[in-house]
């Protein structure tokens, strides 16, 4: 059994603790611009001092929770509403766009591809035995480089990606795979909203990622700049694992990144190379055009 002074001073703790919440409720701007607006008489706000109590202390830990309380009055009862934190809403709006964007700028032919089905052209062989290297020295916990094919147009370079994104799935992981020209493409779509920042952050952190067609895309100072140099510095810096599939062979892509409509930054597009060659090793693959046959 508890002694008196015991139950004496938990209650005396209780009533201190509810006096100093009601005299600090009652200093609270948001509070009392509530209480005016909709008229609060004492009756009503002691038979809902607790919703208040709730929202002093919910309003003040707002930086640690996911949601922000606002209080709403009808017909004598007082309740709250919740609505994302604005750090919680961009947490969500990154979560939703990276979900998203692991697939959606690819041809979903592209996803049932698979090494078994690979033509037997030794070089194709060879690359994907390479291939499947790198992937399970990541699936081991190795830091790894990827690879960057290039090529001629039509010789299956984005099949194999398919063949590595599969790969790698069916093995636990959670790849991305863009098609770089269609997600510049979707990019500028979303230049007005904002949104675009969102995709970006998603992609560029992705654990693994796949950019095919690299090159193929219209080329701006803004697609040089604000699309594909935020991925590849933040995932060189990272040491995440990048693939790449381009026509254009690495000094011809350095020329192709240097010229944009209105200038020429040859030092720019070295930087960008340089993380390139050190997120992948280049490959050319040297295949006919499969399309064609």
């Amino acid at each position: 059994m508890k002694k008196i002074s015991s139950i004496t001073k938990s209650f005396s703790e209780k009533i201190n603790v509810e006096e100093f919440l009601t005299n600090n409720i009652l200093k609270d701007k948001d509070i009392l611009k509530f209480i005016k607006k909709n008229n609060i008489n004492d009756e009503i706000f002691e038979n809902n001092k607790q919703i208040f109590f709730d929202f002093y202390l919910s309003k003040n830990k707002a930086k640690e929770i996911e949601y922000l309380p606002k209080l709403k009055y009808n017909d004598g009862t007082v309740y709250l509403e919740f609505s994302e934190t604005p750090k919680q809403k961009k947490l969500n709006e990154e979560r939703k766009w990276s979900n998203r964007i692991k697939t959606e700028y690819i041809s979903k032919g592209i996803l049932y591809s698979n090494f078994a089905n690979v033509s037997k052209n030794i070089n194709k062989i060879e690359l994907s035995k390479k291939l499947i290297d790198i992937c399970d020295e990541h699936l081991a916990g190795r830091q790894t480089r990827g690879i960057y094919v290039y090529g001629k147009t039509g010789i299956g370079k984005s099949y194999l990606m398919g063949c590595v994104y599969n790969y790698l799935k069916d093995k636990g992981k959670e790849p991305a795979i863009i098609y770089f020209p269609e997600f510049v493409r979707k990019i500028k779509t979303m230049i007005s909203s904002g949104d675009y920042t969102y995709v970006i952050d998603s992609i560029r952190e992705q654990d693994i990622l796949i950019i095919d067609d690299i090159g193929a895309e219209n080329i701006t100072e803004f697609v040089r700049d604000e699309i594909l140099v935020p991925i590849i510095n933040y995932r060189s810096s990272e040491n995440l694992l990048t693939f790449f599939t381009s026509n254009l062979g690495i000094v011809d892509l350095s020329d192709f990144l240097s010229v944009t409509k209105n200038t020429i930054d040859e030092t720019k597009a070295m930087r960008i190379l340089d993380r390139i060659r050190y997120l992948a090793s280049p490959i050319y693959l040297d295949c006919d055009n499969e399309r064609t046959k």
